[in-house]
């Protein structure tokens, strides 16, 4: 059997900004650029137009710094392409590494190179390269990571081995470049790296002065390749079909785009965003480096491109700079092209409220945008990608001083796919803290275009209400509050958890939420309390005029009966999103049985509601599984992550039980532990599954192990503590798994321990409410500090055999 794991679905094009990561005239493969390619492939953007090459000398005094071999050390290489352009290659112990053009290198308009990593190794082709690669020119005299290993670094040859197919005259009139021998029409030659600039002039003058079949190519010289030395490894294969990759006249035929911006102010712009081949981002991926540039060009196959960038009337670094967001989703690029992004006839987003609160709102807009392109590749910011969209420059809230957000209306597209979103994020009073009062997410998906217009007026009537109770978990010492209150919100295209909502006051509050297209939306509640893991609630689509009540963290923690998500929303490394939520409605059974496996995605933390969850978090737990009496497996006291569990069953009908016991990091001295005893056989009658559940191999039925949870139903205060001295109801409620039908015929006891389970007293009958829920009255003593926490332990069994032990230490405080 094939199972489905309830890892996060990676996106195979994080969609990135590309450019905006790189440093003009270097980058790291180790960018914030390599986000934005699949992990086997990195790119990193170009960083400045190619000009005219001045010369430059080879400077041996870095040999001094090099660093071959040391173990347990960076080594650090000097390398010189055939082009004259000179690079730092810096490799870590664990073989990453990081390329940088040497500043000595730079001309005056400053190096422009792509750079990606494929195989492990790292490539760096020059602008000046681009159209000859895989045509003319061998890929492999860019692969800085082979031409070290094949010791074709400056500190160890002065030389590049080359094999040019070409007669020699043609081969000897090339810069830099001496025959020692002929065999045919193929010449072996040398390129002396300190002339090399020389050919990289050459290339960059006939690409400049020739466009369609000429582009590409140089006269009676049909290819250049990398001559591997005696002795050196062999080259690796080149990636991505390069090695098939034809120049103009034999496949693609490259052309000179160039890009220029008008400013609002009417003055000449400064971009920030990318430049993308809409049939593949690979084919062509560039961008506009922060913090911003002028008019650029860029050579690029023959096409339709999506050139999308923020234009600003001065540097991003200028606070009082003006944006508007200008795309031009399919330029058609079949000769030299100009293109001029003009942000003059931007319209304004503005979203307000048509009945304001009397408190002064705080404000955060945001737009994101994704450019997807035929073979998925994406650029833009995605919902999620909060800090890109503060490096675009298309956030605007106080820090900034609320600029505000504008954009060039657009047409749909018809090849890939384009996703636009303009969101809004108000608070009263203030932007978190003990001040803050209700806050508003208000989203306005606009499909796939910026319509002419963003200005909208939300009634109070289309507004969801969402009224929430939280609780503070019980501690003896002081609490600064629950750590945040907010939403996700998944889209067709993303998920985002926009908007204010951090360290709100304990206790009853209410915020709101909205969306334009209700249909399109799907929402998800999230409480971060004082202690322990962030609890998120079920996902569900609302409704305008809608009212949702919910309660958090109250009792103690108890392992959920929702059923688990199968995609998960993830944030990556620098606050990027880490992970697509193609399908977030899409669920796995909590325990079912398929075969002889039983697979069990335990939830842990879960509080008073049973769909309330964590995915995550606990750092000690214990897993127990026994078969007929006799034990089947342990996992020992370790962090046991929900993966799933695979439960040997028996092929035939048996009683089992399973025991888990958990203990957050922050509540080291509360640990729960659930017992469960139930019997299950292979010919159990299949699970009745709602089309938005699957079993965990959904090739197969499966059938419910027939488990029941225990969610506590205490009446207790926002900072989880009763009253001492006076009688209280022990309430609960006893359930199956979501999407399985109510147990029948429960009935249950409970016990109480004031010495944190060391005794327990005699089990008390719960009485069955009229609600379904179950309620044992006991009587607190007088507080003492011996006596001042409550651990509470339920005993329940079905009709059918079914039981289930609840115990949670330290359950709830006493108040003094």
């Amino acid at each position: 059997m094939r199972f489905l794991r309830n890892q996060p679905a990676r996106a195979a094009a994080a969609g990135a900004a590309l450019a905006l990561a790189a440093v003009t005239g270097g980058g790291g493969a180790g960018t914030a650029a390599d986000l934005a390619t699949p992990p086997d492939v990195r790119i990193d953007a170009p960083q400045s137009p190619p000009g005219d090459r001045a010369d430059h000398a080879d400077h041996a005094d870095h040999a001094d710094h090099a660093d071959h071999g040391a173990p347990g050390r960076t080594r650090t290489s000097t390398v010189t392409l055939l082009t004259g352009d000179r690079f730092r290659v810096e490799t870590a112990e664990d073989g990453t590494q990081q390329v940088n053009l040497l500043p000595e290198a730079r001309d005056a308009a400053g190096g422009t190179f792509s750079q990606f990593s494929f195989g492990g190794d790292t490539y760096v082709v020059p602008s000046e390269a681009v159209p000859y690669v895989g045509g003319t020119i061998d890929l492999s005299l860019f692969n800085v990571s082979y031409l070290v290993r094949a010791e074709l670094d400056d500190e160890r040859s002065e030389t590049l081995p080359v094999k040019v197919t070409a007669t020699a005259a043609k081969a000897e009139k090339l810069p830099a470049t001496s025959v020692s021998a002929m065999a045919g029409d193929v010449a072996k030659a040398k390129v002396t790296k300190k002339d090399a600039d020389g050919l990289g002039k050459l290339l960059a003058q006939r690409w400049r002065g020739s466009d369609g079949a000429a582009t590409g190519t140089l006269p009676g010289v049909e290819r250049i390749e990398l001559a591997v030395p005696k002795g050196a490894p062999q080259p690796p294969a080149a990636p991505l079909g390069a090695g098939t990759v034809k120049t103009s006249g034999k496949g693609v035929r490259f052309h000179r785009l160039t890009i220029d911006a008008i400013g609002r102010d009417g003055k000449p712009g400064v971009m920030l965003g990318a430049v993308t081949n809409v049939a593949d981002g690979q084919l062509a991926n560039f961008g506009f480096a922060y913090p911003g540039e002028g008019k650029k060009s860029f050579m690029v196959p023959e096409g339709t491109y999506n050139i999308m960038a923020s234009v600003l009337t001065g540097p991003a670094t200028d606070l009082s700079s003006q944006m508007a967001l200008v795309t031009k989703p399919e330029v058609r690029v079949s000769g030299s092209t100009t293109v001029v992004l003009d942000a003059r006839a931007a319209v304004p987003y503005r979203a307000n409220l048509e009945t304001p609160p009397q408190a002064d709102l705080q404000r955060l807009d945001a737009f994101t945008f994704l450019r997807t392109t035929a073979a998925g590749d994406q650029s833009g910011v995605k919902p999620a990608g909060l800090l890109y969209g503060l490096l675009w420059k298309t956030i605007s809230y106080p820090p900034n001083g609320n600029p505000g957000l504008f954009a060039i209306p657009t047409r749909p597209v018809t090849k890939g796919r384009f996703d636009f979103l303009a969101m809004t994020s108000l608070a009263e009073n203030a932007v978190s803290g003990p001040e803050m009062g209700s806050t508003y997410e208000l989203l306005f998906p606009y499909g796939g275009a910026v319509p002419a217009s963003m200005t909208h007026t939300v009634k109070a009537a289309d507004l969801t209400t969402v009224r929430s109770v939280l609780h503070d978990a019980p501690s003896d010492s002081g609490s600064e509050g629950p750590v945040n209150r907010h939403n996700f919100a998944y889209l067709p295209w993303g998920w985002t958890d926009f908007g204010y909502g951090g360290q709100p006051v304990k206790g009853e509050r209410t915020d709101y939420v909205y969306s334009s297209r209700p249909d399109q939306v799907i929402w998800q509640s999230i409480m971060g309390p004082d202690r322990g893991a962030r609890l998120h609630g079920p996902r569900r689509k609302l409704l305008p005029g809608q009212v949702v009540k919910e309660e958090w963290n109250r009792g103690p923690d108890v392992p959920s009966n929702a059923a688990t998500y199968v995609q998960r929303a993830q944030h990556g490394m620098l606050g990027t999103a880490d992970s697509e939520v193609r399908d977030p409605l899409r669920q796995v059974c909590v325990a079912c049985r398929q075969g002889d496996l039983g697979m069990v995605y335990l939830q842990g933390f879960g509080d008073s509601d049973p769909l309330h969850f964590t995915e995550w978090g606990w750092t000690s737990s214990e897993l127990s599984f026994h078969r007929d009496g006799r034990p089947a497996f342990g996992t020992g006291y370790q962090k046991y992550a929900p993966g799933p569990e695979s439960l040997p069953l028996l092929p035939h009908p048996a009683e089992y039980r399973l025991k888990w016991t958990t203990a957050h990091e922050a509540t080291p001295d509360s640990p729960g532990t659930t017992e469960w005893t139930f019997r299950s056989g292979p010919q159990d009658a299949a699970a009745a599954l709602p089309d938005s559940v699957q079993c965990a191999d959904p090739s197969m039925p499966c059938s419910f192990l027939p488990l029941l949870f225990v969610h506590w139903d205490l009446a207790l205060d926002h900072d989880s503590r009763a009253d001492a001295g006076r009688s209280f109801d022990v309430g609960f409620r006893v359930s199956r798994q979501e999407h399985q039908a109510a147990p029948a015929g429960v009935t249950a006891t409970a016990e109480v321990s004031y010495d944190d389970g060391q005794t327990w007293s005699e089990p008390k009958a719960a009485t069955r409410k009229a609600d379904g829920t179950f309620t044992a009255p006991i009587t607190h003593p007088d507080y003492a500090e011996a006596v001042r926490w409550v651990s509470l332990r339920v005993k329940a069994h079905d009709a059918d055999g079914s039981t289930v032990t609840q115990t949670n230490i330290r359950a709830y405080r006493l108040n003094s």
